[in-house]
């Protein structure tokens, strides 16, 4: 059975994180942009899916209906979140509300939502709900707490200011002062995160807008004494792009994280709200990995753990700083590159709790929360930072809690409670709970397939030699791997046996014609190409053939994996908004003599990327994802009339189906008759499946295409499905949720529908899993993880 799969929607470049719960130190951040400063704070729409670079350095994520998964609680807010954060002595919980929608068209906020943790946290439900609202400037984005004075200062993007909160007269049990802040202070341009030095009773600010830090005495300038508010506030230039900031109280140092790939070092002795002789030096900085998006020191180990989350979908890492040689007073060790800790993709946000010993990483594009083990990874003991930390699912990703791409948090740690948005998203904080998954106690974290280092993009299985051919990441080959040494039992000879060269990395492997032992697999540049590969000469146990470079059929720019009908003899390959249609018969493996052909065109819609056949009925389904994956059709194409040497209905689809938002992957079970469809939807609703009659729905007979379809639920972002032909399971890797959803296709088929809902199960893998095959010999699941530097998660199929 092959698959090939990816392409991806967007990932809101809004990366927010959350307060840091060490000591009385609390940093809050609004976001980070990977793709500049106009979309900071919005969630924009993909292009139009294809499986090129581009598209593989998006990420997808995705909305829904239907009870919250188990374990995560939610709020419904007032509108798209900023960055939240805690108060754990008044268990109050402050959420910035930067628009009145979700997903921002524009930042026109000007409440703070606040929550009673009390009565709504991992235990507890009854009181999760908006518990009062004060009023603030506009489109605030982030909020700190001082807790010696009890003030909440909130960073409004919109308008240069910070306002000024009474705590104790705003909070979960007391809401009398929630009408209005006390006081505002003007700061610089898009302020986007604060953190609050309660020795020097300062507050730092970034202007991300402006690449400055503000510096305001806040000794005179809290919920009750007011008199300092309007003084100019001293400024730090910081041209970096200033994101995130935390400090170390013990060495007076201020850490800050920069839009691009370094973190600023601020002497705070000398530049504070007191004195501010060295606010004009320039900082000593620090390289992390890019695009670091928030930090948190851990004030016990004097370490400062800072979360990249880079700009394409296949990184994401927190990298750990040693603080006692990289701080204000002492920088010797700010030009050593630091350790890092592979958490997942997007790793967007970062929180200590000290108490279990545990930086909790948010990696938005996995939907989890990884558990470090302060312990065993800090500033001078970097044993246990080489391997992946233990991660959870960090919300809900059905039911009308649903929140995919959690890029901020805020921890209530006597409640052993993370509180959750994704700001500039839904309109909706979950409410996790930490105490199963942590650096003390893992027995709640997630069970990971085991995985091996092969970084591919697509894969493919030929049952009838056992061998996977994958399509190299990295460099520009299809790897050769033999299943019979590379499977659930035996993962000890999982290193390529042989490399078959192509023109660029990422080859999007396809179908194999059994027939003509061919292996058709497009190159992914604007070339637009199709390699035509001996599987006879070149397998598992045989590679004489591996080395030469083969034959290629000219199709168009960035084709999709090619699909296959043996029947007829026919390759049918999807680039653009067309489908190319390829003699197979005068082009294979044995016969090239056709390979020059100009292939014949159907029209399709936009963002056609996988094509699934029914070789029973001659059909072929293409799904259109649309522009920024607002698609939501497939195209049935009359196999009998558009083939390889007939070309009389190509210029005509036999019907058009319509599905659920974003259609991607597709495959069909001739065996019970069903198309499945994976609608992405781009964040917009939750992961499902669609569920078609191919019997009432093909090239000949179109009464059924009109739907409404049934549908399965799936994890965030699903995005290829493959089917285990002996059994009919089908599997859909979930690009945004690290999983892949396992659906009982004997239960939930185009004449069975009862088990849709129920029969669903999620294999948690690794990063960004796109690509995946089953080989029913070995009966193994194989899927390509994005996450850099790649690797190939390997689980037991199903057996019905």
């Amino acid at each position: 059975m092959a698959v090939a799969a990816a392409g991806c929607a967007a990932l809101s470049p809004v990366m927010a994180g959350g307060p840091a719960a060490s000591g009385s130190v609390t940093a809050v951040h609004g976001s980070v942009a990977p793709r500049g400063a106009a979309a900071r704070f919005g969630a924009p729409r993909a292009e139009p899916a294809r499986l090129d670079r581009a598209t593989r350095a998006a990420l997808a994520h995705p909305g829904n209906t239907g009870p919250a998964s188990p374990g995560h609680g939610f709020v419904v807010l007032d509108g798209s979140p900023g960055a939240p954060a805690a108060n754990p002595a008044t268990g109050t919980v402050y959420v910035p509300i930067q628009c009145a929608t979700s997903f921002c068209p524009a930042q026109n906020g000007h409440t703070v939502d606040v929550i009673n943790a009390a009565k709504c946290n991992a235990q507890v439900s009854s009181g999760c709900r908006v518990a009062a609202r004060a009023r603030v400037g506009s489109s605030p984005l982030a909020a700190v707490v001082d807790r010696g004075t009890d003030t909440v200062y909130v960073a409004n993007g919109n308008d240069g200011t910070v306002s000024v909160l009474n705590g104790a007269r705003c909070n979960a049990g007391v809401t009398s002062g929630c009408g209005h802040a006390v006081a505002t202070i003007k700061v610089g341009q898009f302020p986007v995160a604060a953190a609050l030095n309660p020795a020097t009773r300062t507050l730092y600010v970034a202007n991300l807008g402006g690449g400055t830090v503000s510096v305001v005495n806040v000794a005179a300038c809290n919920a009750h004494t007011t008199s300092g508010c309007g003084q100019p506030a001293r400024s730090v230039t910081d041209n970096a792009g200033p994101a995130w900031i935390d400090i170390n109280v013990a060495t007076d140092t201020v850490y800050v994280a920069n839009n691009g790939d370094t973190v600023s070092v601020i002497d705070g002795a000398a530049c504070n709200g007191h004195t501010g002789r060295g606010c004009g030096r320039v900082p000593a900085t620090v390289t992390v990995g890019s695009n670091p998006n928030a930090l948190a020191v851990d004030q016990a180990s004097d370490t400062v753990y800072v979360a990249n989350l880079v700009n394409t979908f296949n990184d994401g890492s927190v990298s750990v700083i040693n603080g006692a040689t990289c701080n204000a007073h002492t920088t010797a060790g700010c030009g050593q590159t630091p350790a890092t800790v592979p958490t997942g993709t997007g790793a967007a946000s970062v929180v200590v709790d000290g108490a279990l010993h545990t930086v909790f990483a948010a990696n938005a594009g996995d939907d989890t929360l990884s558990a470090i083990n302060t312990r065993t990874c800090h500033g001078t003991v970097t044993s246990g930072c080489t391997k992946r930390p233990p991660n959870q699912q960090a919300t809900s990703l059905q039911g009308p809690g649903f929140n995919s791409f959690p890029n901020a948090l805020a921890l209530i740690p006597q409640a052993g409670t993370a509180y959750l948005v994704n700001s500039g998203g839904r309109n909706i904080v979950s409410v996790t709970s930490i105490r199963q998954c942590n650096a003390t106690n893992a027995t709640g974290c997630r069970a990971e397939a085991p995985a091996v280092p092969e970084g591919s993009s697509l894969v493919t299985a030929d049952p009838a030699t056992n061998t996977i051919y994958a399509g190299n990441l990295n460099q520009p080959q299809i790897d050769v791997i033999n299943a019979a040494t590379c499977n659930t039992k035996d993962r000890a000879g999982c290193a390529p046996v042989a490399a078959i060269p192509m023109p660029d990395p990422g080859a999007n492997v396809g179908a194999i014609d059994q027939a003509t032992h061919t292996l058709y697999a497009s190159d992914e540049s604007p070339s637009g190409t199709v390699a035509v590969i001996n599987t006879a000469t070149c397998n598992a146990t045989t590679t004489a053939g591996c080395a030469q470079h083969p034959p290629m059929i000219k199709i168009g720019a960035f084709p999709g994996p090619p699909a296959v009908n043996p029947v007829t003899h026919t390759v049918y390959v999807a680039y653009g908004n067309k489908v190319a249609v390829v003699n197979a018969a005068t082009c294979n493996a044995t016969d090239t003599s056709g390979c020059g052909q100009a292939p014949a065109l159907v029209k399709v819609g936009t963002g056609t990327a996988i094509l699934a056949v029914s070789t029973a009925t001659d059909t072929i389904y293409a799904p259109a994802s649309g522009p920024g994956f607002s698609g939501d059709t497939v195209a049935v194409i009359n196999g009998a009339t558009c083939n390889g040497t007939d070309h009389s209905g190509c210029g005509r689809l036999a019907a058009t189906a319509k599905v659920g938002a974003g259609p991607f992957g597709a495959a069909v079970s001739d065996r019970t008759h069903t198309l499945y469809v994976a609608n992405n939807a781009n964040g917009d609703s939750p992961g499902t499946v669609s569920v078609i009659n191919t019997a009432t729905c093909n090239g000949t007979v179109t009464t059924g295409c009109s739907g409404p379809f049934p549908t399965a639920a799936t994890g965030a972002s699903p995005l290829l499905i493959a089917a285990d032909t002996r059994t009919g399971t089908m599997y859909v890797t979930d690009l945004s949720s690290a999983s892949v959803t396992v659906l009982n296709g004997s239960r939930c088929n185009a004449e069975t529908t009862g088990g849709c809902g129920t029969a669903t199960r999620e294999q948690a893998v690794g990063s960004s899993p796109f690509g995946l095959a089953v080989n029913p010999p070995t009966s193994t699941v194989y899927v390509a993880n994005g996450h850099l530097p790649g690797s190939m998660s390997i689980f037991a199929a199903t057996r019905q």
